[in-house]
């Protein structure tokens, strides 16, 4: 599974500013544990990344994405003025059963958000 997360500007100049992709995997079957190899050395280190999806178990990633600004003087003083001030965030969860995107993965869930900042914001310095 494949978690993929992209941050677009809306309006005149639509640009992509922001793009990530989290993979999910199962775990080894031996936790890094016993003196039989299994699939790799990496299932030997004991060093074992939790990077699975557990079921009837909700798991929880959070992004920071980044409005696009640019820092400018107005009358002596810094002052930061956003780009753009609304964002369409993209959220996409792929199966894919060979590890790479080549035409055999499948869109599992799909959703689109917008977010804006139009309303009630104050950079703090």
């Amino acid at each position: 599974m494949v978690l993929e997360v992209t941050a677009k500007t809306l309006g005149q100049k639509v640009q992509e500013i922001y793009k990530k992709q989290v993979i999910f995997m199962p775990h080894p079957g031996r936790f890094g544990r016993g003196k039989e190899m299994g699939r790799g050395p990496y299932e030997k280190c004991g060093l074992l990344r939790e990077t699975s999806l557990p079921p009837l178990r909700p798991v929880k990633k959070t992004f920071e994405i980044p409005f696009p600004y640019k820092d400018t003087t107005k009358n002596g003083k810094k002052w930061r003025e956003l780009l753009a001030d609304e964002l369409e965030i993209d959220v996409k969860i792929w199966y894919v059963p060979y590890g790479e995107f080549d035409g055999n993965e499948v869109l599992f869930f799909h959703d689109t958000k917008k977010v804006d900042l139009k309303t009630e914001w104050v950079w703090r310095n």
